[in-house]
């Protein structure tokens, strides 16, 4: 529209300088005066140059109309020249291909008849405006017949004393801009719905996350508390195992060293002697006593005899009554009086308990080194 009041003024301004010099030229004192007295050919000389000069500002005048109506028919939108009265003084070629067959047939009429087949103008008409307050104005319409919208702007046209002399009034398709914008409302609404449903969604979905991080808390601590009872209970139960080990251990010590007692006892105390009797004379009744007596003896050390350490079953019967004797700090002559045998047999049976404990040929007490094993036992 800027461009148009351009041209518009450029073309009215060389039409008022053609008119002012040409007025000048024909109507000037001195010009007469001086054409007058020059001589016949000077006259001619200046003659075609004044026509020259009026051709050629009549050319660029003609140029610059030209320039300025290819100009105006390039625009695409729909451009009209209105006078005052909102008639249409000019229009461009695409309200022709649109509108009209002949543009002539245009001119002279109003504007809202034309475009919008009414009778009076338009309710926020902007050339209605225009009129009033001698600014520029934009609205927007639908035209219903057309299933269009466009987009109305009107712009004052004034000459040089700025007195309003028309309007220049352009119609801009923007159907499809609408369209977009509807559409792109329409998504934005249905996104805004979307969003809503989600943030629903998520608001719920994180307040059960919540009430389900405040169960697991609560889970954990209750876990915790619980562990912290069992490990109480565990040290505790760990402790009394301890000690029910070691009064196990200490029972099993006390029993081993009560049997081994009783059986080393019988042994010493009891069996030699009566070894020693079954060798005498007895009478027949008394030999069946004493065999009775011996079996009775061995029934009652034989579970004695099976807990005592592998080392001492390795010993023969009669091995282990001389280590017994051994034990107790007896002679070898003491030891055969009591077993009823000669000293050599004494200690060939005492190399024999040497060799199976693993002290033959070592410079080690027999007796001492009993005595540190029945400790150890």
């Amino acid at each position: 529209m800027a461009f148009i009041r351009v041209h518009s003024r450029l073309k009215q301004k060389i039409a008022t300088d053609m008119k002012n010099k040409a007025d000048k030229n024909h109507s000037s004192p001195e010009t007469v005066s001086d054409t007058s007295d020059t001589k016949p050919e000077q006259i001619r000389k200046q003659l075609r140059k004044e026509i020259q000069k009026r051709r050629q500002a009549e050319a660029q005048a003609f140029v610059a109309q030209k320039e300025w109506e290819r100009t105006f028919d390039a625009i695409d939108d729909f451009v009209t020249i209105l006078d005052t009265e909102k008639r249409i003084l000019r229009m461009n070629r695409a309200i022709a291909r649109t509108f009209v067959s002949d543009p002539e047939l245009t001119v002279g009429r109003h504007c809202y008849r034309l475009f919008w087949k009414r009778s009076s103008p338009c309710r926020g008409c902007p050339a209605s405006l225009v009129l009033e307050d001698h600014a520029s104005h934009t609205a927007e319409f639908e035209n219903h017949r057309l299933e269009k919208t466009f987009l109305v702007s009107a712009s004052p046209i004034f000459d040089e004393t700025r007195h309003l002399i028309g309007i220049v009034h352009v119609t801009k398709d923007i159907t499809r801009r609408k369209h977009a914008e509807n559409a792109l409302r329409m998504a934005y609404d249905e996104m805004e719905v979307k969003v809503r449903e989600r943030t629903a969604e998520l608001t719920e979905a994180n307040a059960h996350l919540r009430k389900e991080i405040a169960e697991r808390k609560r889970t954990e601590s209750l876990l915790l508390r619980r562990k912290a009872e069992l490990d109480f209970k565990s040290r505790h139960l760990e402790e009394a195992n301890i000690a029910l080990k070691m009064m196990l251990k200490v029972r099993a010590e006390d029993k081993r060293e009560l049997e081994e007692k009783v059986l080393s006892n019988v042994r010493e105390l009891i069996l030699p002697y009566l070894e020693k009797l079954r060798h005498a004379k007895l009478t027949p009744e008394q030999a069946e006593s004493m065999d009775m007596l011996r079996a009775n003896i061995d029934d009652i050390i034989s579970p004695f005899a099976n807990t005592l350490s592998s080392k001492y079953l390795n010993l023969t019967p009669k091995e282990i009554q001389v280590a017994n004797l051994v034990k107790s700090g007896k002679t070898n002559k003491e030891m055969a009086e009591l077993l009823n045998v000669s000293q050599r047999a004494i200690e060939f049976h005492r190399e024999n308990i040497r060799k199976k404990l693993g002290v033959r040929n070592k410079k080690i007490n027999l007796r001492s080194h009993m005595m540190s094993f029945q400790l150890k036992q």
